[in-house]
């Protein structure tokens, strides 16, 4: 019973660790931006690089690798199914381009989310960069 509850404590362990949000690094303006331009500026790179990289900077790591896996997923699972065709009715069994396609699209997603924060967190900090603002604190993972 030891060894399954400490299997028990690890997993919730790292699921708790993975469903919290990775805060970015602290900046300060280098230049005469107001505390609403530093706002507006965070958003604004936030969203341009998260867009750029498909990765959402007020998500967890795991809840951005949930939705690569499970878009990605399905896509693939779409686009293999017309191409060797789509079950006719919901009694019959999948076809191998639905399998292969949801398969590759699922490992896609989440070969897309191992590095997704650093990612990031790089692209932020260099837009923020990019628009006057110094980084206060350097993250662990860009050192």
């Amino acid at each position: 019973m030891t060894g399954r509850a400490a299997a028990l404590a690890l997993i919730a362990a790292l699921l708790v660790s993975g469903c919290s949000v990775a805060r970015l690094p602290e900046t300060a303006a280098a230049r005469e931006q107001t505390a609403t331009q530093h706002r507006l500026d965070v958003a604004d790179c936030k969203a341009e690089v998260g867009y750029r990289h498909n990765y959402n900077g007020d998500d967890s790591p795991l809840a951005n690798a949930i939705r690569n896996v499970f878009v990605l997923g399905t896509s693939g699972a779409a686009l293999g199914g017309l191409l060797t065709g789509l079950p006719t009715s919901t009694a019959s069994t999948a076809t191998e381009g639905l399998i292969a396609g949801a398969g590759a699209g699922g490992i896609a997603g989440g070969a897309i989310s191992v590095s997704g924060h650093s990612r990031f967190e790089r692209e932020w900090i260099a837009c923020m960069e990019g628009r006057g603002y110094r980084i206060v604190a350097t993250p662990r993972a860009i050192r």
